[in-house]
């Protein structure tokens, strides 16, 4: 009579063996695939190093260009816009190479993933950051078919949702429109999938590294679940405009660190002149070494290959300067909103300096000092940019150094306007500005909508006093005796004289 029973164990070991076996074999198979790409990529002319056709265009903008190839990026962004914005090319040209190459290159402890906001007025042509990816991605797309991978452009609306996405796409960036929506979703407490999604954020921008794990997502129906997976480089841009997106931030996501994940990077001029001949395709040789780049990291990806980005002496030094200047800053204040200011600035710097270097030779990346020098200068940018809006009161639910800076900074407008733009209420406004007297209504109306004096606990007239009571105490404004305004101005509400604006 036969024994009805089997040994599970020893079926489990064979069918681990074999699927051993497969991975070695598949591993293999990558590892050939890539090293024929390198040896490709060496015999070519620069020895896969990237090498610009032309000179770069001089531009008009507070930013350079970036050196190198992420730069022939964004000057083709710029170049195909139909309105070109120097930030909205750069901020599309970083985001690209983010998406691309975040996850097969690392830093020490992180890889190379990269948050970036995009804020302009409306109407100056945020859009062009889209249609440049677009256009790069399809001319790409001819010579590596895979290309597509490393750019979304779909609305995630909650955490489950982006995790599925990474779990089936571990390399790639998101390319938002309209981001600073989905801050004032995140903004509140009671949209549970937006505060999902935040959550998500927060922990993805950490997870890019060889060793990092992503979490899943577990469900009461098992066969929705979704499994950790390892190194996953999310990265995402957005554009959006300035009252959306610092109105939208609140003190809680300044504190808990989700702001410092993002390097904002601002344009305040206005609308630029329309581009009378815009680029249609990319030059070739950029269309090439993006390819390459591509296939280079799909191969290093499937293979769960990872190669460190090298640091010159010139480049350490810089960089070593630049965290001490953010760590001087972080212990110089006790306020939350300007240490996170500073904090991440260090690691946002470094990433992006490995980003310069990865594009211009993904084989044998060093960051040079130039590449050193343009990521701190964008940092240092963003982080003036979002200081100044803070200080100025702009930014969520405020302080109140900031509703002064604020109130201070509109006393200087009133007394800037030209004739036709004083209000219609003012009988004498020409005379009161040229006695540095602004009336209350004024900035009563000027601050009406600005959220760090709407969103005030004791509302917004109390905002308005204290910050009012605030400046005169610190000897900036002097409230106008009634009588004096009567007779000299005609006026016969409350005003008050700058003695200090600056």
């Amino acid at each position: 009579m036969s024994d009805p029973t089997f040994d599970a164990s020893g079926l489990l070991a064979q069918a681990t063996q074999i699927q051993q076996h497969a991975q070695a074999e598949a591993q293999a198979g990558f590892q050939r695939d890539l090293d024929a790409l390198k040896a490709q990529a060496r015999a070519a002319p620069g020895g896969g190093a990237y090498a610009a056709d032309r000179p770069a265009l001089p531009l008009q903008g507070a930013l350079p260009m970036p050196p190198g190839f992420v730069g022939a990026l964004a000057q083709f962004i710029y170049q195909q816009a139909p309105r070109p914005v120097a930030e909205v090319a750069i901020v599309g040209a970083l985001g690209l190479m983010a998406g691309v190459v975040g996850r097969a290159w690392h830093i020490p402890g992180s890889g190379l993933n990269l948050y970036v906001v995009l804020i302009a007025r409306s109407a100056i042509g945020k859009e062009a950051m889209h249609s440049g990816i677009a256009k790069l991605i399809t001319a790409a797309a001819a010579k590596c078919p895979v290309a597509g991978n490393f750019v979304d452009f779909n609305d995630y609306v909650s955490g489950p949702a982006l995790i599925k996405a990474c779990a089936q796409n571990m390399c790639f960036v998101n390319v938002a429109g309209e981001v600073g929506h989905k801050f004032v979703q995140m903004a509140t407490t009671n949209d549970t999938n937006a505060r999902s999604l935040r959550k998500v954020l927060t922990t993805l921008y950490s997870k890019s590294g060889p060793s990092d794990v992503a979490g899943g997502i577990a469900y009461s129906d098992q066969d929705k679940n979704v499994q950790s997976v390892s190194g996953v480089a999310f990265s995402l841009i957005g554009e959006t405009t300035p009252g959306t997106f610092y109105e939208s931030i609140t003190d809680t996501m300044m504190r808990d660190g989700f702001m410092s994940r993002f390097c904002v990077i601002e344009y305040g001029g206005d609308r630029p002149a329309k581009n009378a001949a815009p680029v249609q395709r990319p030059p070739q040789r950029l269309v090439d070494h993006m390819a390459r780049l591509m296939a280079c990291s799909d191969l290093a990806v499937a293979g769960d290959k990872f190669q460190e980005v090298a640091f010159s002496e010139g480049a350490q030094a810089l960089l070593g300067r630049f965290e001490g200047e953010c760590d001087i800053a972080i212990t110089s204040t006790d306020d939350e909103s300007f240490r996170q200011l500073w904090n991440r600035a260090h690691l946002k710097a470094l990433r992006v300096a490995a980003l310069l270097a990865v594009g211009d030779n993904c084989f044998k990346p060093v960051v040079t000092p130039e590449q050193a020098e343009w990521a701190v200068m964008l940092m240092r940018h963003g982080i003036a940019a979002f200081d100044r809006r803070i200080r100025q009161g702009e930014v969520g639910e405020g302080s109140d150094g900031g509703r002064e800076q604020k109130v201070l900074e509109l006393c200087r407008e009133f007394i800037a306007l030209p004739a036709d733009k004083l209000p219609g209420w003012l009988k004498h406004g020409r005379a009161m500005q040229d006695a540095g007297i602004v009336p209350r209504k004024y900035l009563q109306q000027r601050t009406q909508r600005l959220a760090a004096f709407e969103r005030f606990k004791l509302g917004h007239t109390a905002a308005l006093n204290m910050a009012i009571k605030t400046a005169m105490t610190n000897g900036n404004l002097l409230e106008v005796k009634p009588v004096p305004l009567a007779e000299q101005f005609s006026f016969h509400g409350q005003a008050y004289r700058v003695l200090c604006v600056t």
